[in-house]
């Protein structure tokens, strides 16, 4: 307090000053019209500006939870989409795919046979063999599973294998990774009569049980005709954009288990 005292009495003059200077800026204000919207407009800008930042931080700060609602929303869409009947555009009861969010927490595009690790588990009811998928089209495939992560390997792996199917004529042809370029990708075993040209669109088969159908795979960039061969080869420019992958939909096929037994009887 005394300290206080102290400093008043010693800049009490500047204090007045600066109060008078003030009071007199106001006073002038009021008087003149122009001279006050001169000023209210130019507060009005500081503050606009002050509140647009401070705006544009809280979206920053809370986009992280944005991001994980939309995930979920996103992989609801999913669900309802794939249950569609694709004669009648009418809803199946029995849902055949439930669609897991989850985040890229590891990932490589420069090795011969590259993998992926999400951040969800066994203990998140992730098992071996399924599919994993993001907005853009096919991701890859889990390997390996812990509680609370997967391994997944990758379609830019030498041993994944991609059951195909070409939008326009229907063909089914097996994609594999060209092991050069985690941007393209080979489709192999083209009969050399079908038609195919720079731009068709391949899509999952749905033959894989760890695929739904009609997820995109990538587009043609180029054909590798010979007239001696009775099939070509292609080159597939993948839709996935591996390289900034972050968030993506593990994929459940709700009857697999009934699909197993099928298989194991037969």
């Amino acid at each position: 307090m005394y300290n206080l005292l102290v400093f008043l009495r010693k800049y009490s003059t500047t204090i007045v000053f600066a109060l008078l200077e003030v009071l007199c800026l106001i006073m002038v204000l009021h008087s003149m019209p122009y001279q006050n919207r001169k000023m209210v407009s130019a507060c009005n800008a500081v503050s606009g500006s002050i509140h647009s930042t401070t705006s544009n931080w809280n979206d920053y700060l809370h986009l992280k939870g944005e991001n994980e609602l939309l995930s979920q929303r996103n992989a609801i869409l999913m669900s309802r989409l794939t249950d569609m009947d694709a004669e009648n555009d009418t809803v199946i009861t029995n849902d055949l795919y439930t669609f897991m969010p989850a985040h890229v927490i590891n990932n490589s595009i420069d090795k011969i046979n590259n993998y992926i690790v999400i951040d969800k588990g066994s203990a998140d009811g992730v098992k071996p063999d399924m599919g994993v998928i993001c907005d853009q089209g096919v991701v890859g495939k889990v390997v390996n599973v812990t509680t609370n992560f997967a391994s997944v390997m990758s379609v830019l792996n030498s041993y994944s294998v991609i059951s195909g199917r070409f939008t326009d004529n229907q063909y089914v042809a097996n994609v594999v990774w060209n092991c050069l370029n985690y941007q393209y990708g080979l489709v192999r075993d083209i009969p050399s009569h079908l038609m195919i040209v720079k731009g068709d669109t391949l899509v999952t088969s749905g033959f894989s049980n760890s695929f739904p159908p009609d997820i995109l795979v990538g587009t043609i960039e180029s054909t590798d005709n010979d007239d001696n061969d009775a099939f070509i080869t292609a080159k597939l420019r993948f839709t996935t954009n591996f390289s900034t992958l972050r968030h993506v939909y593990v994929v459940k096929n709700n009857f697999q288990t009934e699909i197993d037994s099928l298989c194991i009887q037969n």
